[in-house]
């Protein structure tokens, strides 16, 4: 009997075993990682105009990204794996970006999608990209004030959103003695919600002052026409809600017609490219800019330009690729707070631990469930001298200063 009853007990042992063998083995995604992780790799991707009309914001952009990630690869990785950062050219395009989407879900199987470029064409990879496929989006070099508030569950910025941007050139110009703004926006609809923001930062100010939206064709290759009907108009300080090569043509035209008036624009302006396609037609121009100066003596931006000498040696400090720079740096450190197995969820909590996050960079970065925009200061730049230069302290997008 007793050799029975011990026979029993090892039976009964053993089928409690067997069963949680089983049940341990019919949820492996409790052991698995995310598609785009292996023991040695992280795959991640994002969409870039390398070519086309915005491809000197976006080749920059790619450069100090990849730059970042190339010195934490040569570096051994983020615990033992790889970046391998899959990059598409979109050309700015919407369509291609939704493409590129679902290439870069579907068949590289990437872990998410990190510091891709472009507003309205990132809009165009939403619906697939967040709605169906659950697939995280962070730090794009974009984004509209809807984005953020309230949080959407795997959407995560740095960039500060363009709306507030633009009420906060709009409050500069009328702070400056501005009465009469005219803000010369793109005839597209990301465009000109954001230059509809210019109103409240001008009439922040004073309610009497005036503003005037001004709509022109996006990549319009003769501004002549429009320059003289501005001059005509007589504004005593502009706003350009313009893609980059667009304010350098109108302001070389303005120029034409000896018209002159303080002239501001938002962050995506903020580059060597453009002083240099604009020339003394430029000087003067303000901005808003994300990061601190390229010129800033501090170790982190001198780890920026090392990196950028040794693996972009055609490209100059830039403060679209120290951008690109602090955007990586900021990924790879959430990377690091993953706790457990890596996934989108885990790495979407490692990004949420960044509170505060001080990159040497940009301005200090905190993250929680309920705030997925990092970021909302800038620092107000003019082109002086041939290089942009800072002006006053960082100022907060979300206040008035």
């Amino acid at each position: 009997m007793q050799m029975f009853a011990h026979t029993r007990r090892k039976l009964i042992v053993g089928a409690m075993a067997a069963c949680g063998a089983l049940t341990l083995g019919s949820f492996p995604s409790m052991a698995q990682q995310s598609p785009g992780v292996t023991d040695k790799e992280i795959k991640i991707g994002a969409w870039i105009p390398l070519t086309g009309p915005i491809a000197v914001v976006g080749v920059p952009q790619k450069a100090g990204f990849e730059a970042y990630i190339n010195m934490i690869n040569d570096r051994g990785g983020v615990s033992g794996r790889k970046i391998n950062w899959i990059v598409e050219d979109n050309a700015y395009n919407p369509q291609r970006t939704a493409t590129a989407a679902r290439k870069l879900v579907t068949r590289d199987e990437v872990l998410a999608i990190v510091h891709a470029n472009g507003t309205a064409q990132s809009l165009a990879a939403f619906p697939y990209l967040l709605e169906e496929s659950k697939v995280p989006f962070f730090f794009a070099y974009a984004g509209l004030k809807d984005w953020w508030y309230p949080a959407r569950p795997d959407l995560y910025g740095l960039f500060v959103n363009l709306e507030n941007q633009a009420r906060l050139l709009g409050r500069w110009a009328a702070k400056e003695g501005a009465k009469n703004v005219m803000v010369v926006h793109s005839a597209l609809m990301q465009f000109e919600v954001v230059a509809k923001e210019v109103i409240p930062g001008v009439k922040s100010v004073s309610q009497s002052n005036n503003v005037e939206l001004y709509a022109a064709k996006f990549d319009t290759q003769d501004y002549g026409p429009i320059a003289i009907d501005i001059a005509k108009k007589k504004p005593d300080a502009l706003i350009f809600i313009l893609a980059q090569p667009d304010i350098v043509r109108l302001s070389k035209e303005l120029a034409q017609q000896s018209f002159k008036v303080p002239s501001y624009t938002y962050a995506p302006t903020v580059a060597n490219s453009f002083i240099e396609l604009g020339g003394p037609a430029v000087q003067g121009l303000r901005s808003m800019s994300l990061t601190v100066p390229p010129e800033t003596d501090n170790p982190a931006v001198k780890e920026y330009k090392d990196a950028l000498a040794k693996y972009f040696p055609n490209e100059k400090p830039d403060y679209i690729s120290l951008f690109g720079f602090a955007n990586a740096k900021v990924f790879v450190e959430g990377l690091r707070r993953v706790k457990g197995p890596l996934t989108r969820e885990s790495l979407k909590a490692g990004i949420e631990s960044l509170a505060p996050y001080d990159s040497g960079i940009l301005a200090p970065v905190s993250f929680a469930r309920d705030k997925h925009l990092g970021m909302t200061a800038t620092q107000r730049v003019q082109i002086s001298g041939n290089r942009w230069v800072a002006v006053g302290t960082p100022v907060d997008g979300d206040k008035d200063w």
